[in-house]
């Protein structure tokens, strides 16, 4: 993978772990309140812990396994992700 490809393939993945944290605070902020936002956010929060729970149905990314282990599938969850979107940016830009 050269430069140009990484770079690409980082920035993709550092946007999506900065839009994923903002949802999961946002969440967390929200939760008492039991409110519209809450629900928008738990469901933004299931869609974006699809690709790990397609590995396992018991392994969503925010499981309450410790800390180290919720960031390490975080991270899985979110090179996945980034992994799709990669593939769909190479492919747009080969059908050009």
């Amino acid at each position: 993978m050269n430069k140009r490809k990484l770079k690409l393939f980082l920035k993709i993945f550092f946007l999506l772990l900065a839009i994923q944290a903002v949802i999961v605070l946002i969440h967390i902020l929200f939760d008492k309140g039991g409110d519209t936002i809450t629900a928008i956010t738990s469901f933004l929060i299931t869609i974006i812990s699809l690709p790990i729970s397609f590995i396992s149905s018991n392994l969503p990314f925010y499981s309450g396994e410790g800390i180290l282990v919720t960031l390490m599938f975080w991270v899985l969850n979110v090179v996945l992700q980034t992994m799709v979107v990669y593939a769909f940016f190479r492919i747009k830009k080969k059908m050009k």
